[in-house]
């Protein structure tokens, strides 16, 4: 079996675009995550991950509305680099991951490598254009359960 690698980014994403302010109350509440109920608890300006880190909007945390989804960027300290999640109108979100077997498949969809791996064998933080990260958004996000 194959497994899978969530890829992060260089920049919050898509670079060059504006952000915003605080998030809708559309998209505050509690959202599940691994079987527990209220894992992540998003409110105006901030994301809590019960557990682990509370993030807060223009710091560490970066919204961005972008062809019809809310872009959430979490800074990764420990990579330094950027987590990038898009979350649909109905609270539905979704992630970067690809399986490490289909990296070459990948960067030849792209015309150039866009995954590389670091010495660890990790994918290195991912430098892209809008446009691609448009182009991942539409056809490589996929969801979290």
């Amino acid at each position: 079996m194959t497994s899978c690698e969530k890829l992060v980014f260089e920049h919050p994403q898509p670079r060059f675009w504006p952000s915003v302010p605080a998030f809708p109350k559309s998209l505050q509440g509690n959202y599940p995550m691994m079987d527990v109920e209220d894992a992540i608890v998003v409110s105006r300006r901030h994301v809590e991950v019960k557990g682990d880190k509370k993030y807060t909007l223009g710091e560490d945390l970066i919204l961005k509305r972008y062809r019809g989804y809310w872009v959430v960027s979490l800074e990764n300290e420990k990579r330094d680099a950027w987590e990038v999640y898009a979350f649909d109108d109905d609270g539905k979100f979704s992630s970067l991951l690809v399986e490490k077997g289909n990296w070459s498949k990948f960067n030849e969809e792209f015309g150039r490598e866009v995954i590389v791996a670091g010495p660890d064998g990790k994918a290195l933080p991912l430098r892209v254009k809008r446009r691609e990260f448009k182009k991942l958004l539409e056809s490589h996000f996929k969801g979290l359960e």
